[in-house]
């Protein structure tokens, strides 16, 4: 392969940052959360076929998303097979790279004339989708015993 000119290179840079900032825009649309929309808690970001190393990200989100979408994609990619135009993987395990079970990350395989070229994530905060308390937070609660502090959810 060829070593490209600074001047090509920065073009195509830009034109995958503007098609993750094309990709937030339309998050933004869809949200029915203010939480997505207005707090910006969100992010998108481009990330290489085989590896889900990070190619492209957004610039309207937050960029702390971009870093954790990367370990969920590498995720999906490690788990998903036989990978079809069309599948779209849902992760939000804090385990495969979330920060917590309320940030939803989506992870879609992008084809290019029939072959796997990179992959599309986002992530978004959902702030209630269920669980033992409103929003979700269960926060670490103290107990006293016998051997001292512990600490359990």
């Amino acid at each position: 392969m060829s070593e490209l000119d600074p001047i090509t290179l920065s073009v195509i840079q830009n034109g995958l940052v503007q098609v993750c900032n094309e990709m937030d825009l339309a998050f933004v649309r869809a949200a029915f959360s203010p939480v997505i929309s207005e707090a910006l808690d969100r992010s998108d970001g481009i990330y290489a076929a085989d590896t889900g190393e990070l190619i492209a990200q957004g610039e309207l989100g937050l960029p702390v998303f971009v870093g954790t979408m990367q370990f969920s994609t590498q995720a999906v990619i490690e788990r998903a097979k036989d990978v079809q135009p069309g599948d779209i993987y849902i992760v939000n395990d804090p385990y495969l790279g979330g920060t917590h079970l309320m940030d939803v990350k989506f992870v879609k395989p992008f084809f290019y004339r029939g072959k796997l070229w990179s992959w599309l994530a986002n992530t978004g905060h959902w702030p209630d989708f269920g669980g033992a308390v409103p929003g979700a937070f269960l926060p670490m609660q103290r107990r006293l015993s016998k051997k001292g502090c512990d600490f359990h959810q």
